[in-house]
């Protein structure tokens, strides 16, 4: 019996991280459409706002490493949040680096308004699948979400690329 295309890719479409990004995308759309014609808020911004409504008083670093963003970009969608009523940011008078944020009444309402929507949206994807094929795909996804962790603490290709600086790595090959 041949290999299974996605032990053994031999074109594009076996790639696992193709097959993963295109179901995101798709999917992801959904919910992209319904943040930002519905409600006026990015889907970044619902990431926010997810995470704060479970996790009030996070600091913008702690949002960026739950989110994967680099802090520039989490840095605009608390701006632009904090412009739309939907967070408020304090900071510590003995720290004034150390911001927390906390969901605004505004906010929290968006929250509460989207969530069983973009649960929905998840629900109706699922259904899919049976209740065995749904309990090995979250085995699934949580064995390749410690793999590809441990892939990542092993890399070490970013020593020769530094981080971007001002949207250009900087060349220090001399």
């Amino acid at each position: 019996m041949p290999p299974n295309p996605l032990a053994d890719p031999q074109q594009p479409s076996n790639l696992l991280l193709y097959r993963l990004a295109k179901l995101t995308a798709s999917a992801g759309r959904l919910v992209t459409r319904l943040c930002e014609r519905h409600y006026g808020i990015t889907r970044r911004e619902w990431g926010v706002l997810m995470w704060l409504a479970r996790q009030p008083g996070l600091q913008p670093s702690q949002l960026a490493d739950l989110l994967e963003l680099d802090r520039a970009r989490i840095s605009r969608a608390i701006a632009s949040m904090q412009a739309k009523g939907l967070l408020h940011k304090s900071t510590e008078s003995s720290n004034r680096r150390r911001a927390a944020l906390q969901l605004s009444p505004a906010g929290q309402r968006l929250h509460d308004a989207l969530l069983p929507q973009v649960r929905r949206i998840n629900t109706d994807l699922v259904a899919a699948l049976d209740a065995d094929a749904l309990e090995n795909l979250d085995q699934s996804l949580h064995s390749l979400q410690q793999q590809a962790n441990l892939a990542a603490q092993e890399d070490d290709s970013d020593a020769a690329f530094p981080p971007r600086q001002s949207g250009h790595r900087q060349n220090h090959l001399g």
